[in-house]
């Protein structure tokens, strides 16, 4: 991903973190222009790395933090690091292993600000509901906020977050100033994801990718916006192109699901979670007695795998064609725990278009949702859910729900409203 950390003169510096971010190019489906006011920004170690005195391994390490851990980034070096506070002493760490990204942070209800993490604090005052809050920083499930001047913490419970997307909308020459009339350092391909740290200036924005900083012209940079899901645990929780699991998103409750699959080892894509495991085994048990025989595929899928997954898709497919069977990472269902690929006790046709036209593929569109099931990427439905048609994907949701969606042959999104 690229990753803005300033701009001068109409230029943007920025990284270049991993291939999946392309997708961001593609979240856009209608969401509405935002202010960038209250817009943070957030670096964030994508590894275990040393800060160090200067910028360059050849400097003595000061310590090290923690794979996830945000920086307090007060400059960078011409080099391609970061220069940090860290315990009070200034250090460098190295751009290859910093993730930025760009967040706006708005009150859903009308919200205390408190003085300290808690309603155990005094207030400070109130902020109405749809204002902007300009947080700077994070403590049990508070945000801290500048409100007025001072310092202040609202719960997080209340607070809707949207990550803030850039992405090329044309090749781009990554440059060594702000201005055309700099030097080349390299070329990043359109539909490349954009993570800006600052808004343009004079047209341009400053970045950090494969290991430079350089510039961008702003003129080629699409804003686009991704919700993050305030309810990852509910067994209804949408997550789709427009919205994003949390950082850092691993559900508590996952088990085995105690079914067959394709393959033999026990690996995390048997597990689902608790309720949906217990609902599948009932879904197989009940195939079964009409003489239908299922497999399991796929179901959990970290975070990290689906980098490792829709990178690979990109490389072989191309970004446009991958985004219409992978989701970027953060955006599967698979993470939700929720979700599982089946397929007909031959293991053939195993997430494959031929799937569609098997005995298997019938019964599970027929009695998936007795179960609790409904068929998330459904025939018809691809410019609403932007996945092609998927017989084998199933999503738990409830029987209840399950029914609903499926009697009125609606996708989830239009069940919900979105």
């Amino acid at each position: 991903m690229i990753s803005i950390v300033a701009k001068q003169n109409g230029i943007v510096k920025a990284a270049f973190f991993a291939v999946f971010v392309l997708a961001c190019a593609a979240i856009i489906y209608g969401v509405g222009a935002k202010s960038a006011s209250a817009e943070t920004m957030t670096y964030e170690t994508t590894a275990n790395v040393n800060i160090r005195t200067g910028p360059s391994t050849a400097y003595e390490s000061l310590g090290t933090v923690a794979k996830g851990s945000q920086l307090n980034v007060t400059g960078n070096a011409a080099n391609g690091w970061y220069q940090v506070s860290h315990n009070g002493q200034r250090g460098y760490v190295s751009g290859t292993y910093v993730q930025v990204k760009g967040f706006i942070n708005t009150a859903t209800s009308d919200l205390n600000v408190r003085t300290g993490p808690s309603t155990a604090y005094s207030i400070l005052g109130t902020v109405q509901k749809g204002e902007e809050l300009t947080v700077t920083g994070k403590a049990n499930g508070w945000f801290k906020i500048s409100y007025n001047g001072r310092t202040g913490y609202v719960s997080g419970k209340y607070v809707q977050v949207t990550e803030v997307m850039y992405a090329a909308t044309a090749n781009l020459n990554l440059r060594s100033g702000p201005s055309t009339a700099s030097g080349i350092l390299a070329s990043i391909p359109k539909g490349t994801g954009l993570a800006i740290t600052a808004d343009a200036v004079n047209g341009w924005y400053k970045i950090y990718y494969n290991g430079k900083f350089g510039y961008v012209s702003a003129a080629y940079v699409k804003k686009t916006y991704i919700l993050i899901v305030m309810n990852p645990e509910s067994k209804t929780v949408l997550v789709n192109k427009q919205n994003k699991l949390p950082d850092g998103y691993t559900p508590q409750d996952l088990v085995y699901a105690p079914i067959p699959f394709t393959f033999s080892e026990q690996s995390d894509k048997r597990k689902m979670r608790k309720e949906a495991a217990a609902a599948i085994a009932q879904l197989f048990n009940g195939a079964k007695s009409q003489g239908v025989s299922l497999l399991g595929v796929s179901a959990y899928r970290s975070y990290d795998r689906q980098v490792e997954l829709f990178n690979y898709y990109v490389s072989r497919d191309g970004y446009e064609k991958a985004s219409t069977y992978s989701a970027m990472p953060g955006t599967s269902e698979h993470q939700t725990g929720l979700a599982i690929d089946v397929t007909g006790g031959n293991g053939q046709c195993a997430a494959q278009d031929c799937f569609a036209n098997t005995p298997e593929a019938a019964w599970l569109e027929d009695h998936a949702s007795e179960y609790g099931f409904i068929i998330r990427y459904q025939k018809g439905k691809e410019s609403i859910t932007g996945y092609k048609y998927e017989p084998w994907h199933l999503r738990y949701v409830g029987q209840t729900l399950a029914k609903h969606i499926t009697s009125r042959g609606v996708a989830l999104e239009e069940y919900i409203g979105l």
